[in-house]
């Protein structure tokens, strides 16, 4: 089973939605007086259900073994084919971030854990809130997730293949106005996708 959601939010305009796979995407500008402790404001969010995929996972796709991480390999791999595809529209190439791949850390494992599919945590944490808590102030910030999907090239392409009106993660992925990225996974054994997918996006004050 796979999904993909994202979530898009540019000068306080939000727009939302979903792929035929799970993954989501959202983008975000925040006033210039937002301190990294207090959540942008913004309009409220309704994330459309996306059509659930069957797919039977492999043993080598999901290692059945303790919780953990992905190598730093998947994000280096994840960052080539973003680049790629962003060079062909002439967008300047995304820089790695530790502090952007921190957010995305801490929400791949918040949803493999706890089992939820969201950029919202149960706890109320946006997107927002995981980057600023990581350290990274940004005057525009973007995320796309996704869940059951076996490679970092696999969740990329889903992002990049979309087509419009249902294209958030797409508009993501090539928004020339982004600078950094941070991308991480996080599998779960037993949990509803197994893998779950983040790419966090910014651009600095």
């Amino acid at each position: 089973m796979r999904r993909i959601f994202f979530l898009f939010a540019l000068l306080g305009l939000i727009v939302a939605g979903c792929s035929s796979a799970p993954l989501d995407g959202s983008i975000q500008t925040p006033s210039q007086t937002t301190s990294a402790s207090t959540e942008p404001a913004t309009p409220d969010i309704t994330l459309t259900p996306s059509t659930h995929i069957a797919a039977t996972p492999t043993s080598a796709s999901h290692p059945t073994r303790t919780p953990t991480m992905a190598p730093t390999s998947f994000a280096s791999r994840a960052l080539a084919r973003t680049n790629s595809y962003r060079s062909q529209f002439n967008c300047p190439p995304l820089h790695e971030n530790a502090q952007l791949e921190q957010a995305a850390l801490a929400h791949s494992q918040d949803m493999a854990i706890h089992g939820y599919f969201d950029h919202d945590s149960p706890s109320g944490q946006t997107p927002w809130n995981r980057i600023h808590a990581a350290g990274y102030q940004f005057s525009m910030a973007a995320e796309n997730i996704a869940a059951g999907y076996p490679t970092p090239e696999a969740v990329i392409d889903a992002f990049f293949n979309e087509t419009p009106p249902n294209d958030g993660h797409r508009r993501n992925l090539l928004n020339c106005g982004l600078r950094d990225v941070g991308f991480a996974y996080f599998y779960q054994k037993g949990s509803p996708y197994g893998s779950y997918w983040t790419q966090d996006f910014a651009t600095p004050l």
